[in-house]
């Protein structure tokens, strides 16, 4: 895609948003109500689910959060726009907004389903802007250990029935019907897994996205493959991969979203 520069290391893609080019423009707003509300249920009714409506509920929300919350939300936005430059073997299985009111999503922050072998994959993003005493690598590795941390949580100490539930109703709303049937079918056996006390290792694919102009510093190829050996190590997941992904600034591509809200307006 032009003006994204991908190196890939083992089963570690980093992304250098380099510039917001017509093309990315132009798949943001072709993708994002998919994103939004899922490519099944987007699709009965373009006028309901229209993008010009789509924006405008993005914004509600993200207008609405704190300068953390917006981190979050534009982070998770690149990393839909962005994963298939990374691994375009995993498709979307989970919705971008929150079902039931104007608040930041419930539940694990991405599930895919992998298109070559059907499986289920769960993903956990964070996202930070480097600051003075960091570079971007230093604040990549931090992310990493946040995200791994995490993820591995809601799988050990922190198991809820609820973000199945969710991911449950995200795959009928992104998935056509046999793959989102099998995919529930991959989150219910998880839980009940883990509700009878089963240890369950899951692929994971843990994102970071950092802020920080990429003409000071970048992510380098060594972190990458540096990180995957060590989570790998920990032998907490079944299969692991990475998506690391760095942009200047936040309103990188939440402007152009801005962009086209003034323009419907006018």
């Amino acid at each position: 895609m032009d003006g994204v520069r991908v190196v890939a290391v083992a089963d570690a893609s980093i992304l250098i948003l380099e510039t917001v080019s017509d093309e990315i423009k132009q798949a943001l707003k072709s993708r994002l109500v998919e994103y939004c509300y899922g490519r099944v249920q987007a699709g009965e009714d373009p006028d309901y689910y229209s993008f010009d409506l789509t924006v405008d509920e993005f914004f509600k929300l993200y207008d609405s959060k704190s300068d953390k919350s917006k981190l979050g939300l534009a982070g998770e936005l690149i990393v839909h726009l962005l994963l298939p430059q990374g691994h375009d073997r995993l498709v979307s299985a989970c919705v971008y907004l929150n079902k039931e009111e104007r608040n930041v999503k419930k539940g694990f922050d991405l599930t895919f389903r992998d298109h070559h072998d059907g499986g289920l994959w769960y993903g956990e993003v964070k996202s930070g802007r480097v600051n003075a005493s960091q570079t971007a690598d230093s604040k990549v590795r931090d992310l990493i250990n946040i995200a791994e941390n995490g993820l591995h949580d809601m799988f050990t100490s922190d198991v809820r029935k609820k973000r199945w539930d969710a991911a449950i109703l995200d795959a009928d709303a992104a998935l056509q019907t046999d793959h989102a049937s099998s995919v529930k079918k991959l989150l219910r056996a998880d839980f009940m897994s883990l509700d009878k006390g089963s240890a369950t290792k899951v692929k994971a694919l843990l994102c970071a996205v950092v802020l920080h102009p990429f003409n000071l510093n970048e992510i380098g190829a060594g972190t990458g493959e540096e990180l995957i050996q060590s989570v790998t190590g920990r032998g907490r997941f079944d299969e692991l991969r990475l998506l690391l992904i760095q942009q200047s600034d936040l309103e990188d591509l939440v402007g152009v979203l801005r962009e086209s809200l003034k323009e419907a307006a006018a």
